[in-house]
């Protein structure tokens, strides 16, 4: 498995538990009432130990190297999360604009320059975290996390496109009644 880098990794993450979530809205005492339970806390508690485990393995770290990478990981976890809420509430827009037939200019204007804006501040939440990232881990280290990254990435949306076709391949139609061959 391969990330590209720490933001990545949180991406991945965050993907797993999206993954995990339908899983577990689907358990007694789950779903959208439930809020944070336990069970999702001991889930969420568990992925980030087995992450971390692959990550320390595969990057060939020390305990204490490990530790620190997890907390410049975890430094960068909030501003992820508000930037990917951020361009997921701009791609929302935009696709409401284009589906009202009559585009506002202005507002087309200014959905551009909000997305201009929100890839500025990817790179420089990527370039932050990559020196972050070299103060704990050395160039080719680095390298191998987001390999690892990407790698984690490309099968969670695998595992989420299967778990979206999964409904329409699973269809089985009912054979015929009252049919004799």
């Amino acid at each position: 498995m391969r990330f590209e880098n720490k933001s990545t990794v949180i991406f991945s993450f965050l993907a797993m538990l999206l993954i995990a979530a339908p899983v577990e809205g689907q358990r007694p005492g789950g779903g959208r009432g439930s809020g944070r339970g336990p069970d999702r806390e001991q889930l969420e508690q568990r992925i980030r130990a087995q992450m971390g485990r692959m990550m320390q393995q595969r990057l060939g770290l020390e305990e204490t190297q490990a530790e620190e990478l997890s907390q410049v990981v975890r430094g960068f976890e909030n501003q992820r999360q508000e930037l990917a809420r951020s361009e997921e509430a701009a791609r929302r827009r935009v696709e409401a604009l284009m589906l009202d037939g009559n585009a506002d200019q202005e507002e087309a204007r200014g959905l551009i320059e909000r997305m201009m804006e929100l890839r500025a501040r990817d790179a420089e939440l990527f370039e932050q975290e990559q020196e972050a990232l070299l103060a704990v881990l050395d160039p080719t280290q680095v390298l191998e996390l987001q390999a690892f990254r990407e790698d984690i990435g490309r099968r969670i949306r695998v595992l989420r496109d299967n778990q979206r076709e999964a409904p329409r391949r699973g269809r089985v139609r009912e054979p015929r009644r009252g049919r004799s061959h």
